[in-house]
């Protein structure tokens, strides 16, 4: 597995403060004192939330997607979810209404310059 760096949220560091404020000190090693797995904790708080259907590969789809939408450029959203196939990128990305909106005034934009005719040019010699 190639070691990589990743940013965090403002929640997220502020998040893992306060858990880490609440661990015991250096329990063995482990980060925060926890020794359980990530998928327990996932699963009962998917469960509290009423979330039945989510897996947590899903918020992978909603962050590239989210990312997409602030309109990162697309091979900077792969980047960040690791991905070193461009097509792996395209997977993850599912368009929204939103996103056939701005396209929908894309087309809108370009379809206008094109009705537009330039005044001549007076040419002086």
């Amino acid at each position: 597995m190639k070691e990589r760096q990743v940013a965090i949220t403002t929640r997220l560091a502020l998040e893992l403060d306060l858990l880490k404020a609440s661990a015991p000190d250096n329990v063995d090693g482990l980060v925060f004192g926890i020794s359980d797995n990530v998928k327990r904790s996932f699963t009962a708080a998917r469960n509290k939330a009423g979330l039945k259907d989510l897996r947590f590969h899903d918020l992978r789809h909603t962050a590239a997607t989210r990312l997409v939408g602030a309109h990162i450029p697309l091979s900077e959203v792969g980047r960040v979810l690791g991905h070193t196939q461009p097509n792996t990128t395209y997977r993850y990305v599912n368009a929204n209404i939103e996103t056939a909106r701005r396209a929908a005034a894309a087309l809108d934009a370009f379809n206008a310059e094109a009705t537009l005719q330039p005044e001549p040019v007076e040419m002086v010699n």
